[in-house]
């Protein structure tokens, strides 16, 4: 068996070699991540690796994205490399670093997540076992409750003098978790601690967030790449993924995804994972799906139907069928297919459903959900935007990670540029690539048709290159990348407003979402048409609504109402059917 090494900064691992498949499908089914957004069709060129040992022939796909120094030096796409005899390879490209942006750092309503805690007297010392303990405690209460599993397991342990490192003997009380009619969980009473986790499952990134509940405060914030990714950018490959057959694999890297993210969490903020009680969750309807493992056939066919857009609640154990929490996990609901729990959080987030002002909310990324309204009404929509504001499908785009270039500015000679936390470029991110698009409409290098300049040699615009030869460029084919998602975004924008039968005036405030939303320059945003202007004095800069909108979930159990309201007021519409899309659409793909 002919063998594949692959190095990268995860270390060494060796493969076995089968002929019929790619190396980019052999790192995925070993788990070994490599950046392939358009899932292998080897149109993106983002499955970068570099030949050490052996041989791999250049196809026609590494002649297109490569130049002739790079393939010299060994660089080929996985998703077209077929090795024929044992080979070693590197992975160079590593995104690490993703930044959950919120704006929400304390709950300052009056806080109801529905726990109490119920001090209980025991100085009668009317107990002798487990057994006893419940009867005193309900006694204690006057009334019934049911005993959790968790309460009952701790109680065993309080009440064995031979387990216990205190004995009851020399305490007084005890406290009581008590939700409803459930005795949740039993404390001595100096150490109660109580949090709950946020979760938002976006198709690129998962944002956690992990909260004292008794407070309202963030504790802790972590974020990772979604390890689905190595199947594809975006929903559509995740569906067709899935219904080839991969749906169990999909399933198992979200939820261990989750799992990590929790895991570190815990590590970071050094709490006892027993004091986790509750877990909501948000993410478009396919990430739901696919935690779930439902099947997401139907997502990808018309007229495009969720199994469930439901409130779900099930226990940690079911979800995750792992040890590590004894908890409940809500999974909050969607509007349709393409407009899911994340769009649906960000709007209880803002509290459309309470206010009588005409808000609007847009997480422009993948699928560039919006909503608009008030308490009386509201419509949603989502638009094809494709991956390219995330850095899908640009020749050296990236996510908002560490050293993603995330600003430009040109004058007229040379190129100025920022990068996440300073550091070394690796690609740009979806801000630094309106701000490249921006500069070349005002400095005339792109047309108002999208054309690029002849003066930039081979049609492409270098503004990095290291001593090693490495750089970041910008081509013809990334413009009408950004101009089909410009478009889209714009036309979306314009219909939905269109629908709603409001002008620009009747709109109190735009809120931008999601962490590319937070990053972009408005002006220049404005310049190529990506937003209206008439939007510039209404943009407020939101973050992770989704993530926000968990949280407030985990600590007000009202939200369940609210969630009621918006799901009641809000229609959602398909833009396919739409006639002034198409129209629209073809307009807005000029930059006026």
């Amino acid at each position: 068996m002919m063998k594949l090494i692959v190095k990268s900064q995860e270390g060494s691992k060796t493969l076995d070699i089968h002929k019929e498949k790619s190396i980019l499908s052999l790192l995925q089914e070993a788990n070994i991540y490599l950046s392939a957004p358009c899932d292998g069709r080897g149109t993106c060129g983002k499955c970068k690796i570099k030949v050490l040992k052996g041989n791999l022939g250049i196809t026609l796909k590494d002649q297109v994205h490569f130049s002739h120094e790079e393939l010299d030096r060994g660089y080929r796409l996985a998703c077209s490399a077929y090795p024929e005899g044992d080979i070693e390879i590197a992975i160079e490209t590593v995104e690490k670093g993703f930044a959950v942006v919120t704006e929400f750092q304390g709950y300052n309503n009056r806080i109801n997540h529905g726990f109490e805690v119920i001090d209980i007297d025991l100085s009668d010392g009317n107990w002798q076992d487990t057994k006893s303990m419940v009867g005193a405690i309900q006694r204690n209460l006057g009334k019934t409750y049911k005993v959790s599993y968790k309460a009952l397991k701790r109680l065993s342990v309080i009440t064995n003098p031979y387990i216990s490192t205190s004995s009851l003997h020399e305490r007084s009380s005890l406290q009581l978790l008590v939700k409803d009619t459930n005795i949740v969980d039993v404390f001595y009473k100096e150490t109660i601690g109580l949090y709950g986790v946020a979760i938002d499952i976006g198709t690129t990134t998962l944002g956690f967030h992990l909260i004292n509940l008794q407070q309202g405060e963030i504790i802790k914030t972590y974020s990772m790449l979604n390890s689905q990714r190595i199947y594809g950018a975006d929903v559509i490959a995740r569906v067709q993924r899935a219904n080839a057959g991969k749906l169990e694999v999909l399933n198992q890297l979200i939820k261990q995804d989750i799992i990590t993210g929790i895991e570190n969490l815990l590590k970071d903020a050094d709490i006892d994972k027993g004091n986790i009680y509750s877990i909501a969750i948000a993410g478009n309807t396919t990430m739901l799906h696919l935690l779930l493992k439902l099947s997401p056939e139907t997502l990808g066919q018309f007229p495009f139907t969720a199994v469930t857009l439901e409130l779900i609640s099930f226990s940690f154990k079911e979800i995750f069928d792992s040890p590590l929490l004894d908890c409940g996990v809500v999974l909050l609901p969607g509007l349709d297919a393409y407009i899911g729990a994340d769009i649906v959080a960000g709007v209880l987030y803002h509290e459309f459903s309470k206010t009588e002002e005409i808000n609007m909310l847009i997480d422009i990324g993948t699928n560039g959900e919006m909503v608009i309204g008030n308490k009386h009404s509201m419509l949603a929509t989502a638009t094809a935007a494709g991956p390219a504001f995330e850095g899908g499908n640009i020749t050296c785009g990236t996510g908002c990670i560490m050293g993603a270039i995330t600003s430009i500015t040109y004058n007229g000679q040379t190129f100025n540029y920022e990068t996440m936390g300073n550091k070394k470029p690796v690609g740009i991110c979806g801000s630094g690539i309106i701000d490249i698009m921006a500069e070349g409409l005002r400095y005339g290098w792109i047309d108002s048709t999208g054309r690029l300049s002849e003066a930039f040699s081979n049609g492409e615009v270098v503004f990095y290159q290291n001593s090693g030869g490495d750089r970041i460029n910008f081509t013809q084919k990334d413009i009408r990348e950004v101009q089909l998602a410009k478009s889209a975004l714009r036309s979306g924008i314009e219909c939905l407003i269109k629908q709603y039968d409001v002008d620009y005036d009747a709109i109190k405030r735009i809120y931008l979402a999601g962490g590319f939303g937070s990053n972009i320059n408005i002006e220049a945003a404005m310049k190529i048409g990506l937003l209206p202007r008439e939007f510039k004095d209404k943009i407020k800069f939101v973050g992770n609504t989704s993530l926000g909108g968990a949280v407030k979930y985990l600590l007000d159990r009202n939200c369940g109402k609210d969630l009621e309201a918006i799901m009641k007021a809000a229609k959602p519409i398909n833009l396919s059917t739409d006639p002034q899309f198409n129209h629209l659409f073809m307009e807005n793909m000029l930059f006026q």
